[in-house]
């Protein structure tokens, strides 16, 4: 027989109750998935380390928490941010949302890459160019506009392989703040 004190039930109901909470108990996704927030340099090692492209931990112009990712690009043919995705099934979320800050005076355009198969070819995975303004520039994609740039097929959001952004050949160093890169279950949902 198993006797329960009144300190042991509470501690039970509290730890009941907080299991609620994290996990929910309709199944559904919490409402936001951060896949990168650069706050400590461990997220440095999540990241594809390449030539032309340098990587640092940033306390300027920062969108959530306390740091930014600085990219230095340099001029070579697509420099750009490449991690290491933890996260491949993209499926119960339906928008992709992150936040650069451009500290030229001129426009720069970046290109998202999305793929969902290893190595396809350009028409076989999601390409889009966007143009940075000089400042903050909050980006969002939803999902039911990634299609194929060429085969014109919707991407399979249950098997994300590979996620970029970068730039087409720049001709000169180009320095962005990156931070916040996350997905949401809604459009135009903040924390």
């Amino acid at each position: 027989m198993v006797f329960y004190t009144m300190g042991n039930l509470i501690k039970i109901f509290c730890l009941t109750i907080l299991s609620f909470y994290l996990l929910g108990c309709d199944n559904k996704p919490v409402r936001e998935y951060v896949l990168f927030d650069f706050e400590t340099p461990s997220e440095l090692d999540q990241l594809h380390w390449s030539c032309h492209t340098m990587y640092s931990l940033s306390e300027k112009h920062i969108t959530h928490g306390s740091k930014s990712l600085q990219l230095d690009l340099y001029p070579a043919h697509y420099p750009g941010f490449s991690p290491i995705l933890k996260k491949r099934d993209w499926s119960a979320y339906k928008v992709l949302a992150f936040d650069i800050y451009n500290p030229q005076k001129i426009e720069v355009p970046i290109t998202v890459r999305i793929d969902d198969k290893k190595y396809p070819e350009y028409k076989d995975r999601y390409n889009k160019s966007f143009v940075l303004q000089p400042g903050m520039n909050h980006l969002t994609i939803p999902f039911n506009s990634l299609i194929t740039s060429g085969t014109v097929r919707k991407l399979d959001l249950k098997s994300i392989s590979n996620f970029l952004i970068f730039m087409a050949g720049p001709k000169k160093k180009i320095v962005l703040y990156m931070d916040y890169i996350r997905m949401a279950t809604e459009y135009g949902w903040q924390p």
